[in-house]
């Protein structure tokens, strides 16, 4: 069994080696140990890096622990021993405590694994038997991380479009076909908009393509000024109305209108780029799609990064959205920090 110093030197020796945030880095982590899981963690902001006692308020110190009650290895510890009697104390914290790892019994290498698993887009089957986890885990987890991307979208949204940006806007079903005859089923009406030069977007799930619906949506989502080239579906014809400049396509018998050069290409490329990325996915239900949507924005959204930074990033977003806790607070802060967040 190798030493706790000599699996200190081989990661270090292998983030050397290997971008630590690339696939084989990641196949790698299991032989480090779980102290150098820890430690990676909290170097990520996933776990605190400290804990501080309740009863004496010193830092805990982080000890090696066995038992099924400590999946980790290691836990906080404070143990004072004094001649006052109500000073004396044992008090042990878990190193999950109010972080992404508190409400799993699932090891931390393990979860790392599946997470990167589920950015890499590696089908949960695929994952399921190159890691040997069950089939519950890696469909928990991967929602999980769809959740998380759902929360930094909302966290950090932003209207697009202004003065001279072009934003081109357009409606799209979404269901599965019946029989191969087109006849889409269960299916869902998902309006969205694209800035022209930019990876700035929206697509919103919506009940129905009327007028009000879909201003509403604009409103919302779109900077007034705004250029805003769609097609030419009667819903459209207020936006001049409503302070936004309009300029159509009639996409039956044109892609790019011969008076003003107005187009959609953009907007059609991401429905494009949506539809293939959904049929990627496996074990869709009908209350995942909205899910599945915020992981395509969020993927976009830093689609302008190479792949391992990207990775970083949401490990980042991860401890943003789930600060680990470094010291007790009271039960209902914690169930309610719990309930926004699960």
């Amino acid at each position: 069994m190798m030493s706790r110093d000599a699996v200190r030197i081989n990661l270090n020796e292998c983030m050397q080696k290997y971008d630590e945030y690339s696939e084989r880095f990641f196949a790698l982590l299991p032989v480090f140990g779980k102290k150098a899981v820890l430690e990676w963690c909290m170097k990520e902001g996933l776990i605190a890096s400290s804990y501080v006692c309740p009863k004496c308020g010193k830092p805990m110190e982080l000890r090696e622990r066995t038992g099924k009650s400590v999946n980790d290895g290691f836990e906080w510890m404070c143990r004072n021993q004094s001649s006052v009697k109500e000073e004396n104390h044992y008090v042990s914290r878990s190193v999950r405590k109010g972080s992404w790892f508190q409400l799993s019994n699932t090891d931390m290498c393990t979860v790392l694994l599946v997470m990167r698993k589920w950015f890499g887009r590696c089908p949960q089957k695929y994952a399921v038997a190159d890691l040997g986890v069950g089939s519950h885990t890696a469909v928990d987890w991967y929602n999980f991380c769809r959740e998380i991307c759902i929360h930094v979208l909302i966290r950090d949204s932003c209207k697009i479009g202004g003065v001279d940006a072009i934003v081109e806007e357009d409606e799209s079903k979404f269901g599965k076909m019946k029989y191969g005859k087109g006849r889409p089923v269960n299916g869902k009406w998902v309006f969205g908009g694209t800035e022209r030069n930019s990876n700035k977007c929206f697509f919103r799930v919506v009940p129905c393509r009327t007028k009000e619906c879909l201003l509403a949506v604009i409103k919302e989502w779109v900077l007034p000024g705004t250029t805003i080239i769609s097609d030419c579906w009667a819903s459209y014809n207020c936006l001049k109305d409503e302070g936004f400049q309009h300029l159509k396509v009639n996409h039956s018998l044109t892609f790019v209108c011969p008076v003003t050069g107005a187009h959609t290409n953009s907007i059609e490329g991401s429905w494009s780029g949506i539809k293939r990325f959904l049929g990627n996915t496996t074990h869709r239900t009908e209350d995942m799609f909205d899910s599945y949507l915020h992981e395509f924005m969020w993927r976009r959204k830093n689609s302008h990064s190479v792949e391992n930074k990207v990775f970083k990033t949401f490990l980042a977003d991860v401890a943003s959205v789930f600060p680990p806790l470094q010291q007790d607070v009271p039960p209902e802060h914690e169930i309610i920090q719990q309930d926004a967040l699960w």
